[in-house]
């Protein structure tokens, strides 16, 4: 399954998983329900959509169109501006590792680095999208390792190398810690 394929999927079971809760919100009446939930709808089907778009113009070859659909997602208006939504937060958090994956695929190493700091701001607990931000970050130090080597910078090179192995080492640390989290105490589900 392919990067955008699971960002993709991720919408799409998200989506589902709120239209099922429409009328499930216990304590909330069905008009409180879908005034909250139809907003958090909408954008998760504009960020599907951004997502589309995306996928088409990256298939076409055009990378720059698809970081421009990436871009217009991260700066998009969010449902509940007041509160953070964990759906939109998870969203954002994707789009922005996209946008930084992209950035990274034209060889646009600081842009890059900018999306992922951009996206860790929304998810500030170990999560699948904290640790995957992590990841990107991990392979733009990467790239900035070939980069410097290329140029001769031999000792730079050797300390970017350095950094993103520790990096793809925390991401290690934190997926772990989402598989066990969510395994319980008896190590169950």
């Amino acid at each position: 399954m392919t990067r955008r394929s699971m960002s993709l999927l991720a919408l799409s079971t998200l989506m589902l998983a709120l239209a099922g809760g429409f009328a499930a919100t216990p304590g909330c009446s069905r008009q409180d329900d879908v005034a909250v939930d139809t907003q958090i709808m909408a954008f998760l089907s504009e960020a599907r959509a951004l997502h589309h778009q995306a996928n088409i113009k990256e298939e076409a070859g055009d990378v720059p169109g698809a970081i421009a659909a990436m871009e217009r997602l991260v700066v998009t208006s969010r449902p509940h501006p007041e509160r953070k939504a964990p759906e939109v937060e998870e969203v954002l958090a994707d789009a922005y590792a996209r946008l930084a994956e992209l950035r990274l695929r034209k060889g646009d190493l600081d842009p890059a680095a900018t999306a992922v700091k951009g996206g860790l701001e929304h998810v500030t607990e170990p999560t699948y999208f904290r640790g995957h931000l992590v990841e990107v970050q991990g392979l733009i130090e990467e790239a900035r390792a070939a980069q410097l080597a290329d140029a001769g910078n031999t000792a730079e090179a050797a300390r970017a190398r350095e950094h993103a192995i520790q990096l793809l080492e925390e991401v290690v640390k934190i997926q772990d810690q989402v598989i066990k989290s969510s395994l319980g105490k008896d190590g169950g589900p």
